[in-house]
């Protein structure tokens, strides 16, 4: 394979650089490199305990920072594959490592420095995994903090911040989750909406996006007392889990479910928010249910119901507070529903 053949050039490149060579920390730092690349492709753990073993060779070749970053990438690297092993393993003295590994990178990129952002990110993200493992509130109080600290050296129109926005909102999401302080799951909301708002449809974090935001707004929602208990689960997870489509699949059914509630709920008590809100998880459960054309030309299963639901909510607010806009959505909604319905069928 391509991955086999670059892992093979790179022992071959490092062949060529004995111990004593002025070039053997590039060389060995190239062929770890490729082999945690192999790694994420394949997931062979063989490859990534070899490259973690080369990356500890090249620290020691690297003593001290240059102008060409050299020893805060193989201190990235390095914490990256233990954080992978760890992930695969759940060994805690590799995550603990890696933790150490991200501060000594964060103390190479003082304030100021270019990549300051990026080392508290990664710091962040590193005390979050450690908080779920022991649950100590210190682990929290850090990350959020150092979380705060790298979102705001990534103001509007970095191109990192909405990263640093899902890293934040689902770290307070968790929070909330273990010490059940509402204001941690309300700030993690109002970022997760910021985030949405910063990845459009086509955006390769849309996913991500939405997913935070959906889960965030269940969770407010199933608060409240008549709120029923939803028939469908679905655990706080990495955002990895965006791209997994049976979690999709349950996010949607239950947020779905929660807006038909707002909807029901709206018909007794007559409450306009109560109909905004509904709207607003009809229209995410809408697009966790996109159409799917390989495995059906109609789409999700659901969907013929999800735009007529949705539909349905804003001709009712067309009626409470005429806009056009919502009357001409509603009937293209409609229209779509009504190809996918088939004559015969008893829902037709």
């Amino acid at each position: 394979t391509a991955s086999m053949d670059e892992v093979s050039r790179k022992r071959e490149k490092l062949e060529r650089y004995p111990p004593g060579h002025d070039s053997r920390d590039a060389a060995l730092f190239d062929l770890a490199k490729a082999l945690y690349e192999r790694f994420m492709k394949e997931r062979k753990i063989d490859d990534l305990n070899e490259a973690i073993t080369l990356l500890r060779d090249v620290l020691e070749l690297r003593p001290v920072e240059n102008e060409k970053y050299d020893r805060s990438t193989s201190l990235h690297y390095l914490a990256l594959s233990l954080s992978y092993r760890y992930d695969r393993a759940g060994a805690v003295d590799d995550l603990e490592e890696a933790i150490a590994l991200r501060r000594a990178a964060l103390e190479l990129h003082p304030p100021g420095h270019p990549h300051r952002d990026v080392s508290l990110h990664n710091l962040a993200c590193s005390l979050r995994r450690k908080f779920v493992k022991q649950a100590k509130i210190c682990d929290f109080q850090e990350a959020i903090q150092l979380a705060h600290a790298a979102l705001e050296l990534r103001p509007a129109g970095h191109p990192k911040r909405p990263a640093s926005l899902h890293q934040l909102a689902f770290s307070l999401s968790i929070g909330y989750d273990k010490l059940g302080i509402v204001h941690h799951l309300e700030e993690a909301i109002v970022l997760s909406r910021e985030a949405l708002k910063l990845c459009p449809p086509g955006h390769p974090e849309r996913g991500i996006a939405l997913y935070n935001l959906a889960c965030g707004l269940r969770t407010a929602f199933q608060q409240q007392a008549d709120i029923p208990p939803l028939h469908e689960t679905c655990v706080h997870g990495s955002t990895v889990l965006a791209a997994d489509s049976t979690t999709k699949t349950e996010l949607a059914s239950s947020i779905f479910e929660l807006s038909q509630h707002l909807w029901d709920r709206f018909q007794k008590r007559a409450a306009m928010t109560d109909l905004d809100n509904a709207i607003c998880l009809a229209t995410y459960a809408l697009e966790l249910r996109l159409p799917l054309e390989d495995f059906c030309p109609s789409g999700h299963p659901n969907r013929a119901w999800s735009l007529h639901d949705l539909a349905r909510c804003l001709a009712e607010r067309f009626r409470e507070e005429p806009a056009v806009a919502d009357l001409d959505e509603a009937i293209a909604l409609e229209q779509e529903a009504l190809q996918l319905f088939v004559r015969g069928v008893p829902d037709y």
